[in-house]
């Protein structure tokens, strides 16, 4: 894909999301809420968009937000400007992160790695930059755990990850974040359901790495 097209890409994808959030906020404000909520320390949240969970987040950490779309950092500078709160804007990916090793406490991702081109490096990063003990706090929709739910989301995931530019509905995140040789992971799974018949599993958890 040309520079133009992705350039146009991430504009379009800038101006919507906060109204794509809004659709479902609704929904799984508790989850964020949850997720940021237990950041303590240097916090280094990955696929930071908007600042969606800027608010979440308690007053006393030091947060850096990587965002790789660089059409997203003026929302972000304009929400951190009304929080507050101590916020440094790095542009990457977290494929291959600009940090040094060890320097984070806290790790955040929330429905990010269903984006991400390759779940396993970004795993990898994460446990490279968190520190001796660090916690990695997750909330993901993940693939289904049922053979015909399993089915329909990869029948229904070219389309989907079309209209949603690059969301994945089948990653078996789970089972990713469980072979990373993280010293402990503690998960929940649930699903949603947005008043019709198809679900969305999701998964909650925290990542402790080993000291």
């Amino acid at each position: 894909m040309s520079w133009y097209f992705v350039t146009i890409s991430q504009k379009l994808f800038a101006n919507s999301y906060d109204l794509l959030n809004t659709l479902v906020e609704w929904r799984i404000s508790s989850y964020r809420r949850s997720t940021a909520g237990q950041a303590n320390g240097r916090v280094l949240e990955i696929g930071f968009g908007t600042g969606s969970n800027l608010k979440y987040y308690p007053d006393s950490v030091n947060i850096t937000a990587l965002e790789p779309n660089p059409f997203m950092f003026k929302k972000i500078r304009d929400r951190t400007l009304k929080s507050k709160k101590d916020v440094t804007i790095f542009q990457g990916y977290g494929e291959n992160m600009p940090f040094e090793n060890e320097v984070f406490d806290t790790v955040v991702v929330t429905l990010v790695l269903c984006m991400v081109d390759d779940v396993e490096s970004v795993i990898s990063e994460i446990t490279r930059v968190l520190k001796p003990g660090g916690r990695f706090y997750f909330y993901e929709h993940v693939s289904s755990s049922s053979y015909i739910g399993s089915k329909f989301q990869d029948l229904l995931n070219p389309l989907w990850k079309f209209i949603t530019t690059g969301c994945n509905l089948n990653r078996d995140t789970e089972r990713i974040i469980n072979k990373a040789g993280f010293a402990k992971v503690d998960t929940s799974k649930f699903t949603i359901r947005f008043g019709t018949p198809i679900s969305l599993p999701n998964l909650v958890g925290v990542a402790i790495k080993k000291p």
